[in-house]
């Protein structure tokens, strides 16, 4: 990939990175305006050519990386999100009362969405120490 190619889907990914709020239960992957593997590819071949004195567009590039982690199949989304819905009311229920009538599709879905999230930071410090890998500080 070029360079001019590189700028380009990073721009794309850039603007949707900033019209997003980051979310512990996952982003939808259908947001972004490119392939993930793309966009790895496109961050890695700037990184290649940043020079190691520019810390502010290798920090920015880094962070674009690792933010890669938390867009995830449309459905896994949906799913984590019902779950911590339920995680939220199972919290509220445990302060009203000392029963617990969840039945097991609820339990089934809170325990996606958690690891959901734990699928989550693990791939995102998998790709920190990718990038820790490839491009180390000097």
């Amino acid at each position: 990939m070029d360079i001019e190619q590189a700028e380009i889907i990073v721009t794309n990914y850039g603007a949707v990175l900033s019209s997003i709020e980051p979310s512990i239960y996952g982003i939808a992957i259908s947001k972004l305006p490119h392939e993930k593997e793309q966009i790895k590819t496109a961050i890695q071949t700037l990184l290649f050519n940043v020079n190691n004195e520019d810390e502010k567009i290798y920090e920015g590039l880094t962070q674009a990386y690792v933010y890669l982690a938390q867009f995830i199949p449309d459905e896994k989304v949906h799913t984590a999100e019902n779950g911590r819905a339920i995680l939220e009311a199972d919290k509220q229920l445990s302060k009203d009362s000392n029963s617990s009538d969840n039945d097991t599709s609820d339990l089934e879905l809170a325990n996606q969405a958690v690891q959901t999230i734990n699928g989550i930071k693990s791939d995102m410090e998998n790709l920190m120490n990718e990038i820790r890998l490839l491009f180390p500080k000097s």
